[in-house]
Formats: structure tokens, sequence, C-alpha cells
């Protein structure tokens, strides 16, 4: 298949000169090219190992941390319970003899008793009965 002639002449294709282009010297162009590849690799590889490293070491003392808040926090727990009791039996006796002051006048009333038909205790609602008569 030929290429029909323009009005310029025939088309020409550029080629390159005889022998070829000169060598390009990449040496002198690009001297430092950085790390090599393994390195780079082996680098990162180091760099997030050490990253998992401090992770562990960081939970293992978050880990100790909390559990001495655990065992403290246990240690004090005896003492709180014990005083929450103490304040519970002060607020039952008030309310005890609240409770027999206003029921003295109902006949087979018995102070303290539930009002619910249940074997199950369950500990009142202590509040003082100020609060409902307010």
């Amino acid at each position: 298949m030929s290429v029909p002639p323009t009005k310029y002449g025939l088309p020409v294709q550029d080629m390159p000169p005889a022998g070829g282009f000169a060598k390009i010297d990449t040496v002198r162009i690009f001297p430092n090219r950085g790390p090599k590849g393994w390195q780079l690799w082996a680098g990162s590889s180091l760099m997030i190992m050490y990253g998992f490293y401090q992770v562990g070491q960081t939970n293992q003392k978050r880990n100790e941390q909390k559990y001495l808040e655990r065992k403290a926090r246990y240690a004090v727990a005896p003492v709180l319970q014990a005083e929450s009791d103490r304040h519970y039996l002060e607020k039952e006796l008030k309310i005890l003899k609240q409770e027999a002051e206003i029921m003295k006048n109902v006949e087979g009333w018995q102070v303290g008793q539930s009002a619910y038909n249940s074997k199950k205790f369950m500990p009142r609602f202590v509040d003082n009965f100020d609060t409902f008569t307010k």
C-alpha cells in the first residue's frame, strides 16, 4: 500500500542517525538512586517489629496497672460494704420507729413485716419518710 503524495511532497519518516543515538550516561545524571529494595524492605520490617514490640510492652504495663487497681478495690470493698450496711441499719431502725408510731392505732399491724407474701429476702428501700410528706 503506497502513501499518496501531498501538496508538500511525499511524507518523510523521522529516523535515527546512522549508528544510532549516543548512549545516555545515567551514572553521571542519576548518581545516587537511594537504598536498594531489600534494604527498604528490611528497614520497614524492623520498624514494624519494633512497633509491635512497643504495643506489647504497653499492653503488659496497662494490664499490670489494672490488676493493681483491681486488687486495691478488692481490699477496700469489705470496708465500704460494712459502712453501707451500718448506714442501712441506721436508716432501717429509724424507719421502723416511725412506722411503729404512725401505725400504733391499727389493729393487727406488725411493725417491719413485709407487705408482700414472699419468702425471698429483699432489703427495703430505705429513705426518710420526710421526703414523702413534703
